[in-house]
């Protein structure tokens, strides 16, 4: 019970533009450093270093979904691209996690998709990999078709997704991404039962 309620407070959060921004103010001091490497690109290059020196490959994920302008999204995708930089230059073993939301998938598709690019051709130059998060349902079909374009039109092939396993078209997607680096979750987003 008391799992349920926080996950519906933060998704709560995470789509109320208001909270949201509290959250990526404050959530550091409040006990998300646990899970959040920094608040800024050099902060979590070090925590990775860290943790790869334990052994471990990481994902870095800009924190942040459903932008509301096109600003938003450039700035997002600068910020992605940026961290891809530190990352090649910095030498640590981390690949980055995207969500095609924060890069204006629900302003313009076609918007998203050149930012998507951006950001793959970034991550080629260094030989690094991008990691398209799944949202909820209601982007799921149009982020799996974005990932068919980038890797079959426009060839692609450093770039994977996520499968959430609740949802009952999960087994037909993996089997259609066959070949393709998919990163398999629980899923967080209260969804209808329906799907």
């Amino acid at each position: 019970m008391l799992a349920e309620v926080s996950k519906n407070v933060f998704l709560h959060v995470s789509q109320n533009r208001v909270l949201n921004k509290a959250a990526k103010k404050w959530g550091l001091k409040f006990g998300a450093s646990q899970v959040v490497a920094g608040d800024t690109i050099e902060s979590a290059i070090r925590k990775v270093n860290q943790l790869n020196q334990k052994g471990l490959v990481c994902t870095l994920d800009h924190l942040g979904e459903f932008v509301s302008s096109r600003e938003e999204a450039v700035e997002a995708t600068q910020y992605n691209v940026r961290t891809l930089e530190a990352i090649g230059e910095s030498g640590v073993k981390c690949n980055l996690s995207v969500k095609l939301t924060q890069l204006g998938l629900d302003i313009d598709s076609n918007f998203c998709l050149e930012n998507m690019r951006r950001i793959l051709e970034t991550a080629k130059k260094y030989n690094n990999f991008v990691r398209i998060d799944m949202e909820d349902y209601a982007h799921c079909q149009i982020t799996l078709d974005i990932l068919k374009e980038l890797r079959q039109i426009y060839g692609y092939d450093n770039v994977g997704t996520v499968i959430q396993a609740y949802l009952f078209r999960a087994e037909q997607d993996v089997k259609d991404l066959k070949g393709i680096s998919l990163r398999l979750v629980k899923g967080a987003y209260q969804e209808s039962p329906t799907v």
